[in-house]
């Protein structure tokens, strides 16, 4: 026989605990299902043991035997449980006292645990009861009741019986994929709710899916046409393209301008855009904007709000992307671009581009 640990521990809510992992399991329940309800086993790897004291100090023996010893005649209460030891430390605790002790070997292991005073300490304030707990190597066998002396361990042997089993390793694994999988759902609904939202209220297609700039934009508020202009093919939606860009240039006053009508042409001719439209920078330094023009909207103001200033939007501001965005390589990425610009410079009278555009293109 090895002695592990002799000494007291301090119990409160009367129980003391032996476990092989740090992460403690829940051992509330850890007598469910068994014959006794004295030392709860049904957690893998834990030994759940009940004191008759509630709180306090309690006399507490562990030792370790190579084979099965008899059981001793000066111990009142004897059960005995499987154990399953897959580390040599192990940890005694009990509430927030613990203590760290190390097993001769691994492996399956039976335990039985041993009391003396139990009923006479269920209504005490100082400690009568002592406890044992013995180990040694066993295979597998169900927990056993192999003395019952006191009207309080023939209680805690009754609760055990009437309460269900925890759940089981693979059952939990079960559990928990199940509920990963809920969760995974949900985000899934979630994210195509978001989506829809974004999209006008309706999922988009997977050619819609593709682009990327202002579609979701465009498809806010003309998810209709945006859907209408998807079906078409691809010289089609390059033409509308370069018309939305001219329109642009057309409510911007931009076509007296040689150099953006020269552009304009390029753009007709699937040619590379001249100076100074080479880019935007250069584009927009060309036109030498007055940034206190550009747009002041009053569209997200509270209704009891006085409405705010009107100043015209600078118009030119939105026809240079709208001529960059007809250069999309995707002809219908060029489309939602030059459309999101355009319709900008028509201001309060999208209707009439929209209008335009449908009688044009899409009759």
């Amino acid at each position: 026989m090895t002695v592990i640990f002799d000494g007291e521990i301090h119990v409160h809510y009367r129980f003391i605990n032996l476990t092989v992992d740090d992460d403690l399991p829940d051992l509330s329940h850890a007598s469910g299902g068994q014959r006794n309800g004295l030392c709860g086993a049904a957690e893998p790897g834990a030994l759940a043991m009940i004191t008759g004291l509630h709180t306090g100090p309690v006399p507490f023996t562990m030792t370790w035997h190579d084979t099965e010893p008899p059981p001793a005649d000066d111990w009142e209460e004897v059960v005995e449980v499987p154990f399953e030891a897959a580390s040599h430390d192990v940890t005694l605790s009990a509430f927030e006292e613990s203590h760290q002790l190390r097993l001769p070997a691994t492996g399956s292991l039976r335990a039985r645990y041993c009391a003396t005073g139990m009923e006479e300490a269920t209504d005490l304030e100082t400690p009568v009861d002592r406890y044992l707990l013995q180990l040694w190597p066993a295979a597998p066998a169900p927990d056993a009741i192999l003395r019952e002396t006191s009207r309080s361990a023939a209680y805690w042997h009754g609760v055990a019986q009437e309460t269900p089993p925890p759940p089981t390793q693979a059952e939990r694994a079960a559990a928990r994929a199940a509920e990963e999988q809920k969760k995974a759902a949900q985000q899934a609904q979630w994210a195509a709710e978001r989506e829809r939202r974004e999209w006008g209220g309706v999922a988009p297609t997977p050619r819609l899916r593709e682009l990327t700039g202002n579609a979701r934009t465009m498809a806010a508020t003309h998810r209709d046409l945006l859907d209408d202009l998807a079906l078409l093919p691809a010289p089609r939606q390059r033409e509308i393209a370069r018309w939305l860009a001219r329109e642009a240039f057309t409510h911007a006053g931009l076509t007296d301008d040689p150099q953006a009508v020269a552009a304009l042409d390029a753009l007709d001719r699937d040619v590379p855009l001249p100076p100074p439209f080479t880019d935007l920078d250069a584009a927009f330094a060309h036109l030498h904007p007055d940034p206190t023009r550009l747009i002041a909207s009053s569209r997200f103001v509270r209704p009891d709000d006085p409405p705010p200033p009107r100043y015209p939007i600078h118009r030119p501001s939105f026809a240079i992307p709208a001529l960059f965005g007809a250069t999309e390589d995707d002809p219908l990425q060029a489309v939602v671009e030059a459309f999101t610009h355009t319709e900008a410079t028509y201001e309060d009278r999208a209707a009439d581009l929209v209008a335009a555009l449908r009688a044009r293109f899409l009759v």
